[in-house]
């Protein structure tokens, strides 16, 4: 049977669906033709217009150059890191711009670090100070240098800096400024000496007083501020016991041990470095610690420091019985073993950033080559030369005698006139000798007011108005 159409009767039209469906893929395919057509026209213009778009953009903000490779900077290295060489320098080169630059370039090619006193063992600030308590003190060298110039040129140089500042040994300030010294038995008596005036009995600093350790503290302060490497804080003790018990340190000294207030004083200089980058070294005579003297109440290694620097001057052990039974009765030929006992004696030094201080008056460079290495062998981060020009220079001293003897010249002989007999004379009787006046008692001590004419004692007398 023929199949039927299904009829659907429109207003004016019979709709026939098959057909219906081709036109509309007709009509799809025409408009994705006309779709195509249009973008294969249009691509060229809107590309190019992109294009020039983006130039635009270029052209505004280039692009950045590629930025330089970090240079590398390497750490600094903390100064007692280091393995050290230094060489103090003598009060006439640091005065002297000339002479202290020249005294820098005629040191040893394996010298590293130079010290320069800011406070010396006579108590002389050696630069000007605008802290109020230097200035008061009046210890100001007459010809004051410029102590931070002086270290620019020794770093410029390649040498490091070490600023040595002696602490209570100190025989100017208390002079000027009698508050914080030390007093003779009471707080309104004179000033103690550590001897006779006779004797060059000299004043001292009063480890116990504020003032004392202020006037110390703005001094460490200064080094820091010119940015020295490391300071090296010497005279941290009190006078030898004799004569100590005239010695007044005031009420706050009752019940203080000497240990105790240096150790506590420390502490201060310690803290005001520690966020810095100078460290703090402390040095202490070698003899007076292995002989067990009281000027430090304690091992000075026991106070807090970054470095210790022990003083070493071999002469002073020569006839001195000291450590395990040593005693040298004469200097020995090889000083390494004279060197070696003294070294061994200071204690337990172990672990500790030791650079002990070596006088060298006296010696040659060959004589000090191995004890030097024992030293470092030791563990030692470096070492101090005590500058002495004949040691350095190879050239030996001449004593001052020698030097002002002009060597007579030679005399034509004469022949001796005869001589002619003396006929004796009468002898004559000798007058009686006058008897001996009575020798003045020549104490340890200057001479004691009257009313303790029985008793020894350090004072002098000050001037009015001091």
């Amino acid at each position: 049977m023929n199949r039927r159409y299904k009829v659907k009767h429109y207003r004016s039209r019979i709709y026939n669906p098959i057909k219906g469906k081709i036109i509309r893929i007709v009509a799809i395919i025409a408009a994705l033709a006309a779709l195509f057509a249009i973008g294969w026209f249009a691509y060229e213009p809107i590309m190019e217009a992109i294009n020039n778009k983006n130039k635009e953009i270029i052209l505004e903000d280039p692009i950045p150059e590629k930025p330089p490779e970090p240079v590398y900077v390497p750490e600094p290295v903390d100064f007692l890191e280091k393995e050290t060489v230094a060489v103090t320098v003598p009060e006439e080169q640091l005065y002297s711009s000339l002479d202290f630059y020249t005294f820098l370039k005629a040191l040893d090619d394996d010298v590293t670090a130079i010290i320069i006193d800011m406070k010396t063992k006579e108590g002389t600030v050696t630069y000007n100070s605008k802290q109020v308590s230097v200035i008061n003190a009046g210890a100001v060298a007459e010809k004051a240098v410029d102590i931070e110039k002086r270290i620019k040129t020794a770093k410029d140089l390649g040498f490091d800096v070490v600023a040595r500042i002696y602490a209570f040994e100190d025989s100017t300030a208390p002079y000027n400024s009698d508050d914080m010294a030390i007093r003779y038995q009471s707080e309104d008596g004179v000033l103690w000496l550590d001897d006779s005036i006779d004797n060059g009995g000299k004043p001292w600093l009063n480890p116990y007083s504020d003032t004392a350790q202020k006037y110390v503290l703005d001094i460490v302060f200064d080094a820091i501020d010119f940015e020295v490497d490391a300071v090296l804080l010497d005279g941290l003790r009190f006078p030898e016991d004799e004569g100590m018990d005239y010695a007044y340190f005031g009420v706050g000294a009752e019940g203080v041990e000497k240990g105790e207030i240096l150790s506590q004083f420390a502490q201060r200089i310690y803290s005001t470095a520690v966020l810095t980058e100078t460290d703090i070294i402390i040095g202490y005579d070698a003899l007076a610690v292995i002989e067990g003297r009281n000027i430090y109440g304690a091992n000075p290694t026991e106070f807090i420091a970054d470095g210790y620097a022990p003083y070493i001057n071999l002469n002073d052990f020569i006839g001195v019985k000291f450590g395990d039974g040593y005693n040298f009765k004469k200097m020995p030929e090889d000083i390494t073993e004279l060197f070696t006992a003294v070294y061994e004696s200071l204690g337990s030094i172990a672990g500790l950033k030791i650079m002990p201080v070596i006088e060298c008056e006296g010696f040659i460079k060959s004589q000090m080559k191995a004890p030097i290495e024992f030293v470092l062998e030791k563990g030692a981060v470096g070492y101090i030369l005590n500058y002495n020009e004949a040691f350095f220079s190879g050239i030996p001293e001449v004593p001052e005698e020698q030097e002002q003897q002009t060597p007579a010249a030679p005399q034509t002989p004469v022949n001796p006139a005869p001589q002619v007999p003396v006929t004796p004379s009468v002898p004559v009787t000798p007058e009686p000798e006058p008897e001996p006046e009575e020798e003045e008692n020549e104490n340890f001590y200057p001479e004691q007011p009257e009313e303790d004419e029985d008793e020894g004692s350090h004072v002098v007398k000050l001037p009015d108005g001091m």
